[in-house]
């Protein structure tokens, strides 16, 4: 890629759609009025941004569902704004991921028959899904948890074949296979083809800056 290539632009706004097992995004524009009055009410999982001339987005996050209220006149434009929700995002996805993956992680050693050392979930560099240590411990990437729920099985367990073979060779490729039942592969180079057009989104929505 030329150095001079600009990174993708991307703007979260009611355009915006997120539908997956564990998080989906709902977008509800009310007159101003409405949203003002809904902002005094405290509730769990309530996030509110303000301006000068009052709420802008309210957002209520319940069991996996973030409802997006807005009015016509919101200024998703502003840097503000999209530092607020990219924010907003990135904190709850590595909350829903801290709960899920690790729990996923034990579903497949239980059903599969090996086990590790333990889980971590945090940002890791931009190309790398997940890492197994010399000891058998997984770190995956928290925007997993808004995979589609196989590309992200694949995953892990293609961290949990590094159980037994800490490298990429041939071993390792047909050990993947036993686990996944299918070619590795193949299964491996599909999954980036599908992937792609999301990746860099997915690495916006969960940066740490």
């Amino acid at each position: 890629m030329a150095d001079d290539m600009k990174a993708p632009t991307f703007k979260i706004n009611p355009k915006f759609r997120l539908t997956t097992q564990y998080l989906s995004v709902m977008w509800h524009m009310v007159d101003k009025d409405t949203l003002q009055c809904e902002a005094f009410i405290t509730m769990p999982g309530r996030y509110i941004l303000s301006g000068k001339n009052g709420v802008e987005i309210l957002v209520q996050y319940s069991d996996g569902i973030m409802d997006m209220v807005y009015h016509s006149h919101t200024d998703f434009d502003s840097r503000k704004t999209q530092k607020w929700l990219r924010e907003l995002f990135r904190d709850t996805i590595l909350r829903i991921a801290k709960e899920v993956l690790p729990e996923r992680v034990r579903y497949w050693e239980n059903i599969k028959g090996i086990h590790g050392s333990g889980v971590t979930v945090k940002r890791l560099r931009r190309n790398i899904l997940g890492q197994c240590s010399f000891h058998n411990h997984i770190t995956l990437q928290p925007f997993l948890v808004i995979f589609r729920q196989e590309w992200c099985d694949e995953v892990i367990l293609h961290e949990m074949a590094h159980y037994k073979y800490k490298h990429h060779r041939k071993s390792f490729w047909n050990y993947l296979s036993t686990l996944l039942g299918k070619n590795s592969k193949e299964a491996d180079a599909k999954n980036d083809i599908a992937l792609s057009p999301y990746y860099e989104y997915y690495l916006y929505l969960t940066k740490n800056k």
